[in-house]
């Protein structure tokens, strides 16, 4: 197969792979709370606290792994990485189908997070596979196939769930990942791993700690983690507030919680409609420019929310936001890419998954201790605050520079 239609190929089936990956996770994580109060029979009170548990448990396994899984990636191939990640996950989702108490979805969860690095391994095979005009456009790409999966996830598991038990949804999502990872063993390609003279093809502690802390030493590898660390937080902290918030200007009806699903799905659709193209202006004009861009101009819609009080206009803006913020995660990405070396990039990965998994802690904590103490336009005036901030700073640390 000629090598222009080989990379196009191996897009393809990473963007259905990783869309697949997605909608597994949100498939059966929005309803954990209501599968611990009707399936292994838990008091609503308990069962928000152990639901809480029961998810932190994996973004901190998979937060503390993944620049491991990463650095192994560089070494051996991703595609062992997606191996490895994919059987391990099947499994892991498959025998949530069959938990009987709370301790033992705990423990299930907890391995989940330690094999995770499914979704990181398929950046890094693009990274390496993608041609250098085409790197911006393939992560914008794949963050389109990431929210593509995080709004069907939902829809398909509430459906499923409904007609079917809540049960059913954990083994459909094990056969989506199943799914997933046949399709990239057996139709990609990976570029063989290039490895440095003397390099070891084994992986020691102490020999990774110092890997890592040569990749961190990098300011900008660094600067583009804490960057993606924050605007994640960011696109997290509304997340425990909005329906709170629909319910209260709607006055308690009925109605509040679908169409607080609906205002939290325009993210996605916007992502859906906006990575590719912020992905490919990134090319165009450079990525940390774009980026910069994209977060002054999210940050400046989301300001906009604070003198907002009516429900669908709220919705109007927070899909303009979306359109913006969309363009942060394909440049950032992207940048990782031009910052790194090609034998570097499994780690790099790995470490931008912890960020996101740092990121993705704090923004609902920090946004729920907000909500005590004020109005949710007011907290969506201060994230504004800081994506603004942020932008500014890529701009005249990076842009100016350069």
């Amino acid at each position: 197969m000629e090598e222009s239609t080989q990379w196009k190929r191996t897009v393809a089936i990473l963007f259905v792979s990783v869309f697949l990956v997605d909608a597994s996770y949100t498939m059966v994580v929005p309803f954990l709370p209501l599968f611990l109060v009707k399936e292994l029979a838990l008091q609503a009170d308990n069962a928000k606290l152990w639901s809480g548990i029961i998810i932190a448990v994996t973004f901190v396994f998979a937060g503390v792994m993944g620049p491991y899984w990463g650095a192994r990636g560089d070494i051996t191939g991703q595609k062992k990485n997606v191996f490895r990640a994919g059987i391990g996950l099947t499994l892991c989702y498959f025998l949530c189908a069959f938990v009987q108490t709370p301790l033992q979805l705990f423990l299930v969860r907890m391995v989940m997070g330690i094999v995770s690095g499914f979704v990181p391994a398929c950046m890094a095979i693009a990274g390496s596979t993608l041609p250098e005009a085409k790197v911006g456009w393939g992560m914008g790409l794949l963050m389109a196939a990431d929210a593509s999966g995080s709004i069907t996830g939902p829809l398909l598991g509430g459906f499923l769930s409904q007609i079917f038990g809540m049960r059913l949804s954990f083994a459909v999502s094990s056969v989506f990942l199943g799914l997933a990872t046949i399709a990239i063993l057996t139709m990609v390609k990976e570029p063989p791993p290039v490895l440095k003279p003397g390099v070891s093809t084994k992986i020691s502690p102490v020999s990774l700690l110092k890997d890592l802390g040569s990749m961190l030493s990098n300011k900008v590898v660094l600067s583009i983690l804490v960057l993606y660390a924050i605007v994640r937080a960011c696109t997290m902290v509304i997340q425990p507030l909005l329906s709170l918030y629909v319910n209260d200007v709607m006055q308690g009806a009925p109605s509040a919680v679908t169409i607080s699903g609906f205002i939290l799905s325009l993210a996605g659709v916007a992502g859906i409609i906006a990575a590719p193209f912020w992905g490919n202006r990134g090319h165009d004009f450079g990525y940390v420019k774009v980026l910069s861009a994209v977060l002054v101009c999210a940050g400046f819609v989301s300001v906009l929310q604070m003198g907002i009080h009516d429900i669908w206009l709220f919705a109007g803006v927070y899909f303009i936001y979306g359109l913006f913020l969309a363009g942060a995660a394909p440049n950032i990405f992207s940048f990782l890419v031009q910052s790194t070396a090609s034998d570097e990039r499994g780690k790099a990965f790995g470490l931008s998954t912890a960020a996101s998994q740092l990121g993705g802690a704090i923004g609902p904590v920090i946004g729920g201790i907000l909500g005590t103490f004020i109005s949710l336009g007011h907290i969506m005036g201060i994230t504004g605050g800081i994506l603004m901030l942020s932008g500014l700073y890529v701009y005249r640390k990076q842009v100016k520079k350069s």
